[in-house]
């Protein structure tokens, strides 16, 4: 079966200063996922170094970018300015992540930026693009640059 085009949006904040439980009680909203300094994730077995706080976008993963974002922010917007607030204290970053058969547009309105902005976050996009064998067949694989 052939990968799914699919995006995750997340706001996700760490911090070496912060707890989970700080960053919750300081925005008054339970996160969809946590970590702690020293919690040990994946199958294998790395430590963290930071803590971490996530909040998802609630949509289908084949829902497009540009609605995945404005649902996010329409989660947060009622706490962005206190979000802003730990930016001396936390690493605020929005992430999306985009699997696809080809690039897709990635348009950021003003009103976007300017809540991006207020939360002081940094925005991180990964595209991982899916084999297709209709559009990639014919093609010859390119030799190694030296």
């Amino acid at each position: 079966m052939a990968p799914r085009e699919r995006t995750l949006v997340r706001l996700q904040i760490t911090s070496t200063a912060l707890t989970p439980q700080d960053i919750e009680t300081r925005l008054g909203l339970k996160p969809d996922t946590t970590w702690k300094i020293g919690d040990r994730t994946s199958v294998f077995g790395s430590v963290e170094k930071t803590n971490g706080f996530t909040l998802d976008s609630s949509l289908n993963l084949t829902i497009s970018l540009e609605e995945h974002i404005h649902s996010l922010i329409a989660r947060v917007a009622p706490c962005a300015q206190k979000i802003g607030e730990l930016a001396s204290q936390a690493t605020i970053v929005l992430l999306c992540v985009l699997s696809r058969k080809s690039i897709p547009p990635m348009t950021f309105g003003r009103d976007d930026v300017r809540w991006l902005a207020v939360m002081g976050a940094k925005i991180d996009i990964e595209l991982g693009l899916i084999p297709d064998p209709s559009r990639d067949a014919g093609k010859k694989p390119s030799a190694p640059s030296a």
